[in-house]
């Protein structure tokens, strides 16, 4: 270690219980500010879930009779044990209620939460689901939504049909598959973030839980279920020239092209009804097209790291490994057995 004496001029740094009021004032600005700043990138389905997740913490504090900015380790805890028995809420439901609970106390209210009341009430929850486990216990929430194959891709783009309708729900399933889009990125795409290459389309996905990503999507080897093709067919019919403006709409029942995009509910919604009328039976969701580039990517036996760019995970992601679904248990592919024995 030096034993070099710093300068006589130098001066201590403050510590925090000695600053003035004026420099209090201009760091709570600034706290202030980097808090809208971080609020205005955050996607708007996440902004909403924050919202939800707040309104049910006000009612759980109402009926405990006590303010909603008392973010203890005792009342986080008691906030679990009401969501995951009385409410049967799922897991993951549960823990995003928490970080929202947290993220807006801090936020709006200039409430820290204590990180170890927040990790206690994390343990208890861990605990819950270790007992529903041993038990035996289905588990809660919807479940993995089921991947859309490129078979049933193909069925369902090809029963889209040829009115403004239909050009639109087969672009976004092409480009959603071909992207590994969220239902969100689907709805937060805009005209700008789609650029014409020589060799199709670059894509860059903005709106996004993860880091922004660009995806080159090449033109298709068959024509029906090309996203290049699709897409600018879409474009052309409904005359999407603004740059600024969403590059999939609502359309009126009159068949009009409306200036406001989807949200991501519509966009997922949208996906669903094309596979039900289809004939499909199980129920596709806005993540159905991201698990079905994952999986026929994987079958396929691409790079891990080229499928990961794609849909923005790292390529050791757990998570990605959860939309590479098994589909057919006798195949070599999917069955570790099948040659070894």
């Amino acid at each position: 270690m030096s034993t070099e004496r710093l300068p006589a001029n130098s001066a201590a740094p403050l510590l925090p219980d000695q600053f003035d009021e004026d420099l209090r004032a201009r760091l709570a600005a600034l706290d202030a500010a980097s808090d809208t700043h971080a609020a205005d990138q955050r996607p708007d389905n996440t902004t909403r879930a924050y919202a939800a997740d707040w309104r049910v913490w006000e009612s759980f504090c109402a009926q405990l009779q006590i303010p909603p900015t008392a973010a203890t380790r005792g009342t986080l805890r008691a906030f679990v044990d009401y969501l995951w028995n009385r409410k049967q809420a799922a897991y993951s439901t549960v823990d995003r209620r928490l970080a929202g609970v947290t993220v807006t106390l801090r936020q709006q209210y200039g409430v820290i939460v204590d990180p170890e009341a927040t990790k206690a009430a994390r343990e208890l929850l861990k605990d819950y689901r270790k007992k529903a486990e041993a038990a035996e216990e289905p588990e809660r929430g919807r479940g993995k939504a089921p991947a859309m194959r490129l078979d049933d891709l193909r069925r369902i783009v090809s029963l889209c049909g040829t009115d403004i309708f239909g050009l639109r729900d087969r672009a976004m399933l092409l480009l959603g598959f071909a992207i590994a889009a969220r239902r969100a990125e689907l709805a937060g795409l805009r005209l700008r973030n789609i650029r014409d290459d020589d060799n199709g389309l670059l894509v860059h996905v903005a709106v996004s839980k993860t880091d922004p990503r660009t995806v080159p999507v090449p033109y298709g080897k068959n024509p029906d279920t090309c996203p290049v093709r699709a897409w600018k067919t879409w474009a052309a019919a409904a005359n999407i020239v603004d740059p600024d403006r969403h590059a999939f709409r609502r359309i009126h029942h009159t068949g009009k092209v409306q200036p406001h995009g989807l949200s991501p509910q519509r966009a997922g919604d949208l996906i669903t009804a094309a596979g039900l009328r289809a004939g499909y039976e199980e129920l596709f969701t806005g993540h159905s097209v991201r698990s079905g580039l994952a999986t026929e990517a994987r079958r396929a036996r691409k790079d891990r790291k080229a499928i990961a760019a794609i849909t923005g995970h790292k390529p050791g992601s757990k998570v990605l490994d959860g939309y590479m679904q098994i589909i057919d248990q006798w195949s070599e592919q999917d069955n570790a057995l099948v040659g070894l024995m």
